[in-house]
């Protein structure tokens, strides 16, 4: 994908981290191409996630898709807890196979007044 103006660069990239069919082993959309599918947590963070991004840490890679409204996506099946080779899915309404058009769209969660006001009192307390 080239890039696309108004597309924030974290988009650009899961976008062509998804669409890159050598990575399909641990990275691929899903059959219906609304959500992508993450496979073998481990070798994802440690192998693909690098090529794309400054670091090889899923939980940041989990923490910014959800800045970006990214959701995980639950089985009812799946009450159990997973093994780190499980396959994981990620759903965003405006994140789906073929329609680049709609990643402008997305926007990244911006925190609100209280938020900041509540993490700042927390900060204080807690360095005091």
């Amino acid at each position: 994908m080239k890039q696309n103006f108004g597309v924030p660069g974290f988009l650009s990239k899961l976008w062509a981290l998804v669409e890159d069919h050598s990575t399909n082993d641990l990275i691929c959309w899903s059959r219906n191409g609304s959500c992508f599918l993450v496979s073998n947590e481990l070798r994802f963070s440690k192998e693909v996630l690098p090529l794309y991004f400054k670091h090889n840490n899923m939980a940041s890679f989990v923490r910014q898709l959800n800045m970006y409204g990214f959701h995980k996506v639950v089985h009812v099946d799946m009450g159990l807890p997973r093994e780190q080779e499980e396959v994981i899915e990620f759903q965003h309404p405006h994140f789906r196979c073929g329609e680049t058009q709609l990643l402008k769209s997305i926007r990244r969660k911006v925190r609100s007044a209280v938020q900041l006001c509540t993490h700042r009192t927390i900060n204080t307390h807690t360095h005091n």
